[in-house]
């Protein structure tokens, strides 16, 4: 339901990096937060030498079903891991990455600043001096002043539907142990056919994390040149970019 036009979305991450890697000689690159491989596979699809990563063992198998679906199953292998163990799971290919990149928003997934300062090392670790990073994250700085509480997702009604599909979030604020700003995503999930309907819920906590918090982690991991980038002013991702010095 979240991922309706998946090889559309391929495609675009595709152009993307395409862009984003434009004069980078980037060759070996790490997807740190794979999902379920719409990034990874966009990566192949440049011709790249692919690691995928996720914490989820479900995902990373999905990951390799869509490698081979696509045909890129030689140049992507999908590992479980996740951000806080990569440079022990991946210990022999310290240095060597040219390029590192987690979208979707996924670095919020921790919470604390020791957290999210172990990865972006992680990340720098893993990267050989020059290489780069890619970083989705939310745009925070937008959201916490925005007035509205409700936010739509997916919608599938209408006679041609079998079933009917309503998906949205309600967001809830508040601060974490170390006064960080935290908010709980409420996921709900209304679908039924006819006038029969049922309702599940999902609860989701990410780190609000603010653009001047997320550059003063990226420098104290010892990343330079940090910058970030609004794709056509897209307010669900701001990109941020940062090398690891030569």
């Amino acid at each position: 339901m979240f991922q309706q036009d998946w090889g559309g979305m391929v495609d675009k991450e595709r152009e993307a990096f395409a862009s984003a890697f434009k004069g980078e000689n980037v060759k070996k690159v790490m997807d740190a937060s794979c999902g379920s491989g719409e990034q990874a596979v966009a990566l192949a699809g440049l011709g790249l030498e692919v690691t995928a990563c996720d914490p989820s063992g479900g995902l990373v198998n999905r990951c390799k079903e869509n490698a081979k679906k696509y045909g890129f199953e030689k140049n992507l292998r999908a590992q479980q891991s996740d951000f806080l163990n990569l440079k022990k799971d991946f210990k022999d290919e310290l240095g060597t990455y040219d390029a590192i990149v987690t979208k979707g928003s996924s670095l919020p997934h921790l919470h604390t600043n020791a957290e999210l300062l172990t990865a972006l090392t992680n990340f720098h670790d893993l990267l050989r001096p020059g290489g780069v990073v890619n970083i989705g994250v939310r745009d925070y700085d937008y959201f916490i002043n925005s007035s509205a509480k409700i936010y739509p997702r997916q919608v599938r009604v209408g006679k041609d539907v079998e079933d009917e599909h309503i998906i949205f979030d309600v967001w809830e604020w508040h601060k974490g142990s170390e006064n960080q700003q935290l908010v709980n995503f409420n996921t709900f999930h209304i679908n039924g056919e006819s006038s029969t309907h049922t309702a599940s819920k999902f609860v989701t906590t990410f780190r609000a994390l603010f653009r001047e918090e997320m550059e003063m982690l990226m420098k104290e991991a010892g990343l330079v040149d940090v910058k970030v980038h609004k794709i056509h002013d897209w307010l669900w991702e701001s990109v941020y970019t940062a090398r690891r010095p030569l």
